[in-house]
């Protein structure tokens, strides 16, 4: 992959946490930093539009949350919310 250098603005308290997230070895740099963050934007962009080719605007019932639940071992962890707003996994 080719590389190419290019400037953006960024506000200058976020240009210092992320400066200081570098030089505290938190993130590799703050270009590579951004550049991970895009990479995950595209692939989530990818993943909702294969799931709305897939299933169009038709949400996943409790029979699939439960599933997905199951699945994640998240059944029943107190404290995690599903994306729809309920609290915790046994709320139907």
């Amino acid at each position: 992959m080719t590389m190419r250098k290019t400037a953006i603005s960024l506000p200058e308290d976020q240009l210092m946490r992320l400066k200081a997230a570098e030089a505290a070895g938190r993130i590799p740099s703050v270009s590579g930093h951004i550049q991970e963050l895009l990479r995950r934007e595209e692939e989530t962009a990818e993943v909702d539009e294969t799931l709305r080719r897939l299933f169009g605007d038709q949400l996943p019932g409790e029979e699939h949350l439960r599933w997905a639940d199951r699945v994640l071992g998240i059944d029943g962890v107190d404290g995690v919310e599903r994306v729809d707003g309920a609290e915790g996994r046994g709320a139907a």
